[in-house]
């Protein structure tokens, strides 16, 4: 069963009244009224003439749009392509240019860009929308909407630019369905899984949970805007079991006045990632949180989680000496993992190497990009660009990516390396480690480095910790103190922008 529609058409006939989505704040959905609302949506998509292998943009912030876009689109063979609220004009045009959407459905403020670059949009709250999601189209039946192939598109998601320009990754029918399977499996969801997002859901982490929630009818709870305290009142309310954050949200959870482990008793799993964790905030989480954790490795070109780090993984680490801390953990079932050095053989144990992916859930390609999508694979692996070394058990450490290393005096350094060092200082918080020109060696690393309030150290201090640990040749040639870092929406450290801060 590795179509969209299928998946949501077996989740309604078995859990006809289990709620399949909650917006905090907004509507609640049986999965029956979501399955009726789909349908209705991509009638009136195929009446304005949306056909099997078009693109539909969605740009609103986290709600219903969402899911009327991705699993209307995906009923009829067509790509849901989520751009975000928060763009800029400029880059909202050239998404739209390079992507050629048939239509746009997003909210009043999402809207305007979407006019103004000339897309046909249908706004959330107009009488029109409510419409299209409430009522069955004329002259349209089930079975005058065919059902699309396995190989069609079901959603684009344009990379987040964090070191060059997006790319339009295509995900697959087939890839979501599979993950959704996958990822079931490998994170123990129960029979009846209430999931919460807090992430925005046009990112692949918590896009892709949309399909998700069908493998098994969970319950999918939105939180559209996160705050600590209304992430603590959500699980508290909703009864959530399992939920996925970005380490600067668990932090802020934790640090939280109101926050006590008993407001998160019906919590199973948290799932942590979409950006890096030091040890201490990994340590922290293990000893203050009443839940199981589970680390994700992945991308969006892999439909996200291709290795895991789980549960048992965090509770068998003996403490801040254990090797495995901050490790990514060990391939999903199903997910086949190379580490190829730089002159095309295999990494061995303790080794640097580029990950390299085999998987039923990896993208058909980069959108109308073909010289992208050949470079991006090699005899059939993707590859990542994320470099790690691998232990005797399989479980794999990163080390950074391949287009981050600094070749100072022809030696390659790897900033992850580094970067865990300062992490282990107790006065650093977040760190973020890249190479500048050098006139003697070539690059040199500098480290941009965030510290604990009221924090007294002293540039030299850090950078000697890593000539003392690692090498010379590794000692940060400058480290800069900032209170806070460029991000993404989702996050991430934007570290095409880490420059800047040396200015």
């Amino acid at each position: 069963m590795n179509l969209v529609p299928h998946l949501l058409r077996r989740a309604a006939s078995e859990a006809p009244r289990r709620l399949a989505v909650v917006i905090d704040g907004g509507p609640r959905l049986s999965y029956s009224e979501l399955l009726a609302r789909s349908e209705n949506m991509a009638a009136w998509l195929a009446g304005r003439g949306v056909r099997r292998g078009d693109r539909v943009v969605v740009r609103a912030a986290a709600g219903l749009a969402h899911f009327d876009a991705n699993l209307a689109a995906a009923r009829l063979g067509a790509a849901c392509v989520p751009v975000p609220v928060t763009m800029a004009a400029a880059e909202t045009a050239r998404l739209l240019d390079d992507s050629r959407p048939a239509l746009g459905l997003a909210d009043a403020d999402g809207a305007v860009g979407l006019r103004r670059a000339g897309l046909e949009t249908l706004v959330v709250g107009s009488a029109d929308y409510q419409a299209a999601v409430s009522l069955r189209q004329p002259d349209t039946t089930e079975a005058s909407l065919p059902l699309p192939d396995p190989g069609d598109t079901a959603l684009m998601i344009y990379t987040s630019g964090t070191t060059g320009d997006p790319k339009g990754v295509c995900l697959s029918q087939e890839a979501v369905t599979r993950n959704a399977a996958m990822t079931e499996r490998d994170q123990g969801f129960g029979s009846h899984e209430v999931y919460l997002s807090s992430t925005p859901l046009y990112h692949a982490t918590a896009g892709l949970r949309i399909f998700t929630m069908l493998h098994g009818a969970h319950t999918h709870v939105v939180l559209p805007r996160f705050s600590p305290e209304g992430w603590l009142r959500v699980v508290e309310g909703e009864r959530i079991t399992g939920t996925i954050a970005v380490p600067t949200q668990v932090q802020r959870i934790l640090d939280h006045q109101d926050y006590h482990p008993a407001r998160l008793k019906s919590l199973r799993l948290l799932v942590y990632g979409a950006g890096p964790s030091t040890r201490s905030l990994i340590l922290r989480m293990r000893q203050e949180l009443p839940c199981g954790l589970y680390h994700g490795y992945g991308l969006t070109e892999s439909c996200a989680v291709v290795c895991g780090f789980d549960a048992e993984d965090h509770r068998a680490l003996a403490g801040p000496d254990d090797p495995r801390l901050g490790s990514i953990g060990r391939p999903l079932p199903g997910v086949e993992v190379r580490l190829r050095r730089l002159d095309g053989g295999d990494a061995v144990t303790g080794e640097v190497g580029e990950i390299l992916l085999r998987a039923p859930k990896l993208m058909s390609g980069y959108w109308d990009d073909p010289e992208a999508t050949a470079a991006a694979f090699s005899d059939g692996w993707l590859r990542t660009g994320d470099l790690a070394t691998a232990d005797a058990g399989g479980y794999l450490m990163l080390v950074g990516r391949s287009k981050d290393v600094i070749i100072s005096g022809g030696v390659n350094i790897h900033p992850a390396q580094i970067e865990r060092v300062l992490a282990s200082h107790p006065d650093v918080e977040e760190v973020a480690v890249f190479g500048v020109p050098d006139p003697e060696w070539g690059e040199a690393p500098v480290a941009v480095v965030r510290t604990s309030p009221g924090a007294a150290i002293r540039p030299d201090e850090l950078a000697d910790l890593v000539a003392t640990r690692l090498d010379r040749r590794s000692r940060p040639r400058q480290v800069a103190f900032v209170d806070e870092f460029p991000r993404t929406d989702t996050g991430k450290i934007r570290r095409r922008d880490l420059p800047s801060l040396l200015e």
